[in-house]
């Protein structure tokens, strides 16, 4: 032990006061920076454990507890998962097992084809062997097909040099 600076390992600061705790004969000498901090809640430093005193029964030091995201189960789980990695190997293996009895006892499918031919244009119905309904058939015999096709249509305007 040496006086005129802190005991705590790898301090060189000033002694502020001498602590010993009722469990021991024998106290240390400490700097105020450590005794602040042992007196802190919030902070994990604590004077017992740093000499290896015993700590008196009813005396224990409130630990700040970290928000741990956990499983339904109460497991703690990884960031950005929804399970921990037991319940997440259980569901694998459900659904495993499922997909298993699911391909090898097919369900049978029911499929219902309906006959309901429908207009190209419009979508009402049309007849059969007919791309469109009767008043849609009308109106595109009205206009020619280059007409119909002009609105797609553009002029490529070229560059005539002057000479």
């Amino acid at each position: 032990m040496t006086y005129g600076s802190c005991d705590v390992s790898g301090c060189q600061r000033e002694t502020y006061m001498g602590w010993r705790p009722l469990t021991e004969r024998r106290g240390r000498q400490i700097c105020e920076y450590h005794w602040n901090r042992h007196k802190d809640e919030k902070d994990s430093f604590d004077l017992f454990d740093e000499f290896k005193f015993r700590r008196p029964l009813g005396i224990r030091k409130p630990t700040v507890k970290k928000d741990v995201p956990r499983c339904s189960c109460g497991r703690e789980r990884l960031p950005g998962h929804k399970f921990c990695s037991v319940c997440a190997q259980k569901r694998e293996r459900q659904r495993k097992k499922q997909a298993y009895h699911k391909r090898k006892n097919p369900e049978p499918e029911s499929i219902v084809q309906e006959d309901i031919l429908q207009c190209r244009a419009c979508g009402g119905l049309r007849e059969l062997g007919h791309t469109y309904c009767p008043k849609c058939s009308k109106d595109r015999q009205r206009h020619a097909n280059r007409e119909r096709q002009r609105r797609h249509y553009r002029k490529t305007v070229k560059c005539v040099g002057l000479t």
